[in-house]
């Protein structure tokens, strides 16, 4: 039986490394972030845990998301190894603390040169990265759906939606703007996820395109936890620092928030317990109270397989390498939306997106 646990985000704010003169200025920025972000961390868990067990950091917090920057030049610069020299502080940490952490960063590898993830990542009280997911939908950045085909060669489905089993239940983590996309943490709900940890980077103020909503959403429909740590402000670039307030939240598998930091600035206050033998009591209810038990996946498929807007496979033989390139795509993606007859223009009208 697992006994209740607790969830705490670290709300922080993001130094963005856009205006650093190379590598070596960025990772001094980086270097500092993460000597504040173990600080906080340390002073969550002074004195033992007493039952802080996962602490979740916001969405590419160290270095901010690529603003003039080419890929190339956004990989030299900003991209970490994952495990890496960063990582290796927050390893050692958690075998400090016997705790989880949950993070998200832009990642460089190896295995893909010349490519570049939004990654997210947990890492388990043993010091090990226990998953690592990339980001799918994406906006000007490179997505595993660029090249989907080697992708799942290589990964399978199961390395595409990792699920980590721990003593804490199945946990799934996946970034920001994925909160609008139902399908994408319905996918870690078939795998199995009970606690989903969701590193934000956005608006946290209002509910500007239901975003705020849709966390609760997606926690109630998948009957799983939520845990959303945001970015609390931007700083170092021309963009206002209000672009990210807050407002981290833990929200339960009803989609009823069990706590919110309430608005921007440092803090971990956002904190709740985490109770999922109860989350699986009722997954396991007839009724319905129980939103998992009438899912009739089957009906839906065929529509699903049939539809493209955002073509697969676009970078498939080199990496993305410029925003416009992606801007032509979404072109692309426009037409298809056309053809599908989801979007109509007027007979008389421009198409200057599409175009």
């Amino acid at each position: 039986m697992i006994q209740p646990w607790t969830a705490t985000c670290i709300q922080v704010y993001t130094h963005c490394v856009n205006s650093a003169n190379g590598r070596e200025d960025a990772q001094a920025i980086v270097n500092k972030s993460v000597d504040r972000w173990l600080q906080l961390l340390r002073a969550s868990t002074r004195g033992g845990t007493g039952g802080k067990k996962l602490f979740l950091y916001p969405e590419f917090a160290l270095t901010g998301f690529p603003l003039h920057e080419t890929a190339a030049e956004w990989i030299e610069k900003a991209c970490i190894e994952i495990p890496g020299p960063v990582t290796e502080r927050f390893q050692k940490a958690t075998q400090e603390a016997n705790c989880y952490i949950g993070m998200n960063a832009y990642e460089r590898t190896s295995e893909w040169p010349g490519r570049y993830f939004n990654c997210s990542f947990i890492i388990g009280p043993t010091g090990d990265i226990l998953i690592k997911y990339r980001r799918i939908n994406t906006v000007h950045t490179g997505s595993p759906h660029d090249f989907m085909d080697k992708y799942f060669d290589k990964y399978g489905i199961e390395g595409t939606f990792p699920i980590a089993k721990t003593e804490l239940g199945n946990l799934a983590i996946m970034p920001c703007g994925e909160i609008m996309y139902p399908e994408a943490a319905r996918m870690f709900m078939f795998r199995g996820a009970e606690v989903l940890l969701h590193p934000t980077s956005d608006h946290g103020m209002g509910d500007k395109w239901a975003w705020e909503s849709a966390k609760k959403v997606r926690a109630a429909e998948n009957m799983m936890y939520l845990v959303s740590c945001n970015a609390t402000g931007q700083l170092g670039t021309y963009l206002p620092e209000g672009q990210t307030m807050g407002n981290s939240k833990i929200i339960d598998f009803n989609g009823i928030v069990l706590s919110a930091s309430g608005g921007p600035g440092e803090c971990t206050s956002a904190t709740a317990t985490i109770d999922v033998e109860s989350l699986r009591r009722a997954r396991m209810q007839p009724g319905a109270g129980n939103r998992l038990l009438r899912q009739r996946v089957e009906i839906y498929r065929p529509l699903y397989n049939s539809t493209v807007f955002y073509p697969a496979n676009q970078f498939a033989d080199s990496p993305m390498d410029s925003k416009q390139r992606i801007m032509e795509i979404q072109a692309e993606a426009l037409r298809n939306m056309e053809r599908a007859g989801v979007i109509n223009y007027p007979d008389d009208g421009p198409r200057k997106a599409a175009e």
